[in-house]
């Protein structure tokens, strides 16, 4: 554990690129605090990204600006409860952040309109035990914010455009969280995120009979369509290997230097481009996982070309046709 463990897993990748210097390194399921601890201390050493903090980031993010049209929120006024504040959640929460300041707000701004929960409740400067609190966690506390211990009263408080369940505690949205919800925000984003089906955080079934059909919704795992009053709902699913692929083929094909935050970031605009406002406003979040080479090549050519936008890939000269060269 601590710095032992990061020196073993150092060597490790620091081997891999000595034997294969175009290799990518995926870094998978480790824990919240060594799953920041390397990629901060590898990033730019090896090229390489973390899926559970970069991967699920870029993909709930694509997921959020498709809901968001469909809502007709502009992407600056959003404002998101996460329900659970590890990797995955602070991978996602800072890929918004990262979202919000490309459309012109400040960093501290992006993070106001980010609102985390743990297992003690809402993550402020005010709450009791905030010092011991993980880096991680503290760079999205609200500051001089009342602390909170109860879901309804924070999405009453907050009054979200989204709510996202990372927490792998199972069903924890209830009737009345998704009605308050729906009182709140006509038709609102629930994203249950946590794997697999048991763990999240509300079924299909429920989120769409208790806001009559309005919320918009999408999953970490699959769910079956529902069909209230006629009308068929079919939940999207959230799935990384819409992104990951894109990303890491895109890298290793333009030789890129390093991975950076951008990349994901480019990536989820690209998957979320891929669905046409007909299919968003019938509240489709995500293009068909069927597609998915399709999906990862389009997600690639974006990542490439965007790589030699920043000066990050190294070969050179650049392909005259980025398409047919991925």
């Amino acid at each position: 554990s601590g710095d032992a463990h990061l020196a073993v897993v150092t060597e490790f990748c620091l081997a891999v690129k000595d034997k294969w210097p175009n290799c990518l390194i995926q870094f998978e399921d480790f824990k919240t605090e060594d799953a920041f601890r390397i990629l901060e201390s590898l990033r730019h050493k090896v090229l390489c990204f973390n899926d559970d903090i970069q991967g699920t980031g870029a993909t709930i993010l694509a997921g959020l600006i498709n809901a968001l049209r469909a809502q007709g929120t502009p992407i600056k006024e959003a404002r998101i409860i996460f329900f659970g504040a590890g990797s995955s959640a602070i991978g996602v929460a800072t890929q918004i952040t990262h979202l919000l300041m490309s459309e012109g707000l400040s960093e501290v701004d992006a993070k106001r309109a980010i609102w985390l929960m743990d297992s003690k409740g809402l993550i402020t400067d005010q709450r009791v035990g905030f010092q011991d609190l993980s880096v991680q966690k503290k760079l999205f506390a609200q500051i001089d914010v009342e602390p909170c211990d109860d879901l309804g009263e924070l999405i009453n408080r907050v009054k979200p455009h989204a709510l996202f369940g990372l927490s792998g505690f199972g069903p924890v949205f209830t009737r009345e969280h998704i009605e308050s919800l729906c009182d709140n925000i006509g038709k609102p984003i629930v994203f249950p995120l946590s794997n697999p089906t048991e763990k999240a955080e509300i079924t299909a079934f429920d989120a769409y009979t208790w806001s009559k059909g309005k919320c918009l919704f999408a999953a970490g795992s699959p769910f079956d369509p529902v069909t209230i009053d006629g009308k068929t709902y079919t939940p999207g699913q959230g799935n990384n290997m819409f992104i990951f692929p894109g990303v890491g083929f895109a890298s290793v094909s333009v030789k890129a230097r390093e991975v950076p935050d951008s990349f994901f970031l480019c990536a989820a605009k690209a998957l979320a481009a891929i669905l046409p406002d007909e299919e968003v406003r019938k509240g489709t979040i995500y293009p068909p996982v069927a597609s998915i080479r399709d999906i990862s090549r389009h997600v690639a050519v974006a990542v490439a070309n965007h790589a030699y936008d920043i000066g990050m890939a190294q070969l050179h000269p650049k392909p005259g046709d980025m398409e047919a060269f991925i």
